[in-house]
């Protein structure tokens, strides 16, 4: 007799459709997903502007999940967004909005009064900003891929240089759309439609990001205007502020589960914030923030990215980042236990997840490899020396590959760097083929001395692993503008400054961070470039002080070798992690 199988029940005993009200008024969209049988229950809250009802069924979390585990599930369109009523103005209004939804919430009558929240992106900045508005039912943050600490580090601006394509990327389709079909008449639709088609014309022909293309003047749509404006801001803007916690990490008081990808484009800040909280952590005594890093881009969990699997356990799915995050809220929430380790980060070349007790691990110690004259990659340095290259702003080496959230065909991941390298403005160093292996975990940033014969130069430093057949993938990246090379990175304080032609600057380019081995038989590899476009504004090698633009010129650049300029690449590295 043939065996019936039984639907499985659906965990979402109702779901519901209400309006949050704000405090002046505004209504947001928000749903409500409940659990069977009685309440109340502690609630799980996430609010962004990319239409929430995705959130039920491709979300980074799965939700059905977590209402089947008793928690009371809240989905929300900020102000301006789908659903919602008011106006769109990113990040600005997130804090007070967020407080208001977080005590909404808590004071229904379906939820016990305890709030967390999660969500990677933009929903990652609303769940700090719903902390800085005052929210003290507010009890833990799970942000995922998240620009929330600083504007300044892969958001708007890296090292300096304006992120242009992934604020074009943003701007132009993740949020016209929406932004258009809201517009107040048929006639401003209208109008706003034929910017986005010119806007996207732009993109494809590569005017949108060519040199100088920041200060074109372009008639974009409303979305875009504001995005370049931003770029346009001084490094030490206020504007850059609002919304973030640069400033404000001691009002971080609640735990915090962080989760991170290795190509995603906000890896550093996610990172930073991971080590900032942990500091205060260990000065305070307060909660220890936790951290999980997967092979993943910002957009795509599925451990596939650049051509290459990363194997079976890569996946979000198959690493369980949901019963993972169930876990913690659990524990944070409803006092159950912890999972034992505090960092899980996958380890690229080895295939497999490594837990440790922090990132860095604590045995992690430092390995210097000084860049040499015939282009060798070596722990010691070697004589003097210098290579020289050519930057021209009219033919800006292409982005390819890297932690990169831009448009079609610029995706992200480990990319094969072969034919840009073969380019004479990327100059190459790398050691000979390693006899074991070496397992970098930690940060990676590098020394480039260098002179140039504009007043300002863009600095680009790839960190690659050659494989024995000469494919070279991208480990990690960085950029550094010349005239920014005394401002600090994530708070954008310092005086920007014009370079002396042919004067040597030592110049700081900060690769973020990595969990890769390098197996016996590949190189280490280190690319230095002047440009990566349409990643990063193209630099015009000609200072020009902030709401001014200088005429692109072109410009050689020497970097210096040897023990007076002691060009390197400095890594983290472990000996045999567990």
């Amino acid at each position: 007799m043939p065996v019936t199988s039984r639907p499985t029940p659906d965990p979402v005993a109702e779901r519901r459709e209400v309006t949050c009200p704000l405090r002046d008024g505004t209504r947001l969209r928000t749903l409500l997903l409940l659990p069977h049988g009685a309440g109340p229950w502690p609630s799980l809250l996430t609010r962004h502007p990319y239409d929430v009802t995705r959130e039920e069924d491709d979300g980074h979390l799965d939700v059905r999940r977590l209402v089947a585990a008793g928690y009371l599930v809240a989905l929300q369109d900020v102000r301006g967004r789908f659903g919602s009523e008011g106006v769109f103005e990113p990040c600005a209004q997130e804090e007070a909005d967020g407080a208001d939804a977080v005590a909404w919430l808590a004071g229904r009558p379906e939820c016990d009064g305890t709030v967390g929240m999660w969500g990677a992106s933009y929903a990652s900045d609303t769940q700090f900003a719903a902390l800085l508005g005052g929210a003290p039912a507010l009890r833990a943050l799970a942000p995922a891929m998240t620009p929330a600490l600083s504007a300044l580090d892969g958001f708007r601006f890296r090292g300096g240089v304006p992120e242009l394509g992934s604020t074009l990327a943003w701007t132009h389709y993740a949020i016209a759309p929406d932004a258009i079909a809201r517009a107040a008449s048929a006639r401003e639709r209208e109008t706003e439609r034929r910017r986005w088609e010119a806007t996207e014309r732009a993109i494809t022909t590569g005017e949108a990001y060519g040199a100088g293309a920041l200060h074109a003047g372009r008639d974009a749509e409303g979305s875009v205007r504001w995005g370049l404006d931003r770029l346009r801001e001084p490094l030490d803007s206020p504007r850059h502020r609002e919304g973030k916690i640069v400033d404000r990490i001691d009002a971080v008081d609640v735990p915090v589960l962080l989760t991170g990808g290795w190509f995603d484009v906000f890896l550093g800040p996610t990172l930073e914030l991971y080590r900032r909280l942990r500091r205060r952590a260990e000065d305070t005594g307060g909660p220890a923030p936790r951290l999980v890093v997967g092979p993943w881009t910002h957009d795509d969990l599925s451990g596939r990215a650049a051509g290459l699997d990363f194997g079976p356990g890569a996946s979000a799915d198959a690493a369980d980042l949901t019963g993972l995050h169930l876990r913690w809220f659990d524990a944070v929430l409803r006092g159950r236990a912890l999972d034992p380790a505090p960092v899980r980060v996958f380890l690229m070349g080895a295939g497999r997840w490594v837990e440790t007790d922090g990132f860095p691990p604590r045995d992690a110690r430092t390995l210097d490899l000084y860049l040499h004259a015939g282009g060798a990659l070596a722990p010691e340095p070697a004589g003097s020396g210098s290579l020289r290259f050519v930057s021209d702003p009219a033919t800006p080496v292409p982005t390819c590959g890297g932690a990169v959230l831009l448009f079609a065909p610029f995706g992200a991941g480990p990319a094969d760097q072969t034919a840009v390298e073969a380019r004479p403005d990327v100059v190459s160093w790398r050691t000979e083929p390693l006899e074991k292996d070496l397992t970098v975990m930690g940060a990676v940033h590098a020394v480039v001395h260098l002179s140039t014969t504009g007043t300002d130069a863009d600095v680009v430093v790839r960190l690659c692993d050659e494989h024995p057949d000469g494919t070279s993938r991208v480990v990690a990246d960085g950029v550094r503008r010349g005239s920014a090379r005394s401002v600090d990175p994530v708070t954008g304080r310092g005086e920007r400054g014009p370079l002396e032609p042919g004067r040597v600057y030592e110049i700081t380019v900060d690769l973020w961070s990595t969990a890769h081995a390098f197996p016996p038989g590949h190189r280490i590899r280190v690319d230095i470039a002047p440009s990566s476009s349409p990643r990063w504004d193209v630099g015009v090698n000609a200072f020009a002080p902030d709401g001014e633009f200088a005429q692109p010129v072109v410009a050689e650049h020497t970097v210096l070798l040897g023990p007076g300029h002691p060009s390197r690449l400095v890594l983290d590295v472990v000996t045999s992690p567990a």
